[in-house]
């Protein structure tokens, strides 16, 4: 098991229209492929009991790295996604 030193932790999350899933997916597979090293993990899960809620989840190295991403149009992107394609 691998252990992380204290960073800094990011959730969103939001109910995605049935017929919007396959765009939200590769929206947020997009956004994966442009997360900077500062992010230390990234994961989209979806809730076992109700289909249509996605968790978008990242941790960052310290709350700078988390700032200075939630300024970015990856970001906006990610909150775009969620906003545009729920129900």
């Amino acid at each position: 098991m691998e252990e992380i030193q204290c960073g800094k932790f990011l959730k969103i999350s939001g109910e995605i229209s049935h017929s919007k899933k396959k765009e939200f997916e590769q929206t947020i597979r997009f956004v994966f492929n442009q997360m900077p090293q500062e992010c230390l993990e990234q994961n989209l899960a979806m809730d076992v009991y109700n289909e249509n809620r996605y968790y978008f989840f990242t941790l960052w190295k310290d709350e700078k790295s988390l700032v200075k991403f939630m300024e970015t149009n990856e970001y906006h992107l990610i909150k775009g996604a969620y906003n545009a394609l729920s129900f």
